[in-house]
């Protein structure tokens, strides 16, 4: 559709999306008359209808894609994916699953008469319209909050008295009905309560069916997922790189030539490969002349990667919690602590929540991969404690009690 081939062209053009203007047709106009074309449709639910989004509609990935492909294998409800990109549609239309463009009156019936809707950021994952009380509405979300959120609620809601005066209900406790965590721990519903200005008492501690697959036991799996990913057979060990977001969509790798022949020579030794993965954007890089670095496409499913890692290394991400399930190592290497810490602020302290060592420069970090062995088991009781903290089911059933809840009939 032309609506679509115009945002995919605005997408390309990133100083666009800086100006003040942009921001106030994204976050007001824009909502404003989908909100009001969508009051021109009448919200009869179809009670086998489930719709499903991620990622500002721009990816298919997270919970709400586990679920998605959960339910078309073994459900047989009206299944549809809300995608804003071309890319992303054709993704999912190979896999023989039902897609319908973002930007489309379609996509607005569809919302107005789904019994369910599963996304993992908010309404943008699908589109600001006016939802139907009578549809349950449910932000499956993408971690506990261990950096702040609250700066971009602010962001984001910057013309907070503009969205008042046009009666839009984006706020998150204005149209969802339940938010799902991983962990039963009040001191966690608190923090997300907080952070996504939303009552406690819609916190669903049923587990999150992204990581329903790291439990899983199955040597072959996990052997074809190296072959996915052109991973060697006789590489010893995989390290994964997964730092978090960063506002400006940059993820910096910060190194020296120096180091970075040092970190390649390292890994040599070890028969050891480096896997980069950055949250959606990354800089480009020239790992070329480095044969045990390996800079992972954007789109890669940082589930199938925790599951063939043996070593993560991230920073303020809660991938940290997920990883905790396999109880594997982990190393946090917050290189840019001050600065994140002031501009953006944490709701833990790391060194509390730490399931390994914490460096912050690239030669301390080159120290600790080659001495993890000998610094790890120093770590591995405080990783037991944090994983029951943080995850009040360690089992691979998620997808099922999030499914039971809700009375979604599946096939056993």
């Amino acid at each position: 559709m032309l609506s679509n081939t115009i945002f995919n062209t605005i997408q390309k053009i990133s100083f666009i999306k800086r100006t003040k203007f942009y921001n106030f047709c994204k976050e007001i106009i824009f909502p404003f008359i989908v909100t009001n074309i969508s009051k021109l449709f009448k919200d009869d639910i179809d009670e086998k209808l489930i719709v499903m989004g991620a990622f500002g509609g721009g990816a298919f990935v997270d919970n709400s894609k586990y679920l998605f492909e959960f339910l078309n294998e073994r459900s047989d409800y009206k299944l549809v994916w809300i995608a804003k990109l071309n890319h992303v549609a054709e993704v999912i239309r190979k896999k023989g699953y039902k897609v319908v463009s973002t930007y489309s009156l379609k996509a607005i019936k569809l919302l107005r008469s789904a019994k369910f809707i599963f996304m993992t950021h908010g309404h943008m994952d699908l589109l600001p319209i006016r939802f139907s009380p009578k549809t349950t509405k449910i932000l499956t979300f993408h971690g506990t909050p261990i950096k702040r959120v609250d700066f971009n609620i602010k962001e984001a809601f910057m013309y907070n008295g503009w969205g008042d005066y046009f009666r839009l209900k984006l706020k998150n406790n204005q149209y969802i009905d339940y938010v799902l965590t991983h962990s039963g721990n009040k001191i966690e519903h608190d923090v997300l309560s907080k952070q996504l200005l939303i009552s406690s008492k819609k916190i669903l501690p049923l587990g999150y069916p992204r990581n329903d697959i790291l439990l899983c036991k199955e040597k072959e799996f996990t052997e074809e997922l190296k072959k996915k990913y052109n991973i060697s057979e006789g590489i010893e060990r995989i390290i994964l790189y997964a730092p978090t977001f960063r506002s400006n969509l940059i993820v910096k790798f910060e190194i020296s030539k120096q180091e970075l022949n040092r970190l390649n020579k390292l890994l040599n030794e070890l028969n050891s490969l480096f896997l980069i993965k950055g949250h959606m954007v990354s800089e480009k890089i020239d790992f070329n002349d480095q044969k045990s670095i390996k800079l992972l496409d954007k789109s890669a499913d940082i589930q199938e990667l925790l599951i063939i890692s043996d070593l993560l290394i991230t920073d303020y991400s809660s991938v940290q919690l997920d990883f905790l399930l396999t109880l594997k190592p982990v190393i946090l290497f917050p290189y840019d602590y001050d600065e994140y810490y002031r501009t953006k602020g944490l709701n833990y302290d790391l060194e509390e929540i730490a399931g390994g060592p914490i460096v912050y420069t690239t030669e301390d970090l080159i120290d600790t991969i080659r001495n993890i062995d000998n610094i790890d088991y120093k770590f591995k009781e405080k990783r037991i404690m944090l994983r029951e903290r943080f995850n009040k089911y360690v089992d691979d059933k998620s997808t099922e009690r999030v499914l039971d809840f809700f009375n979604i009939k599946y096939r056993a």
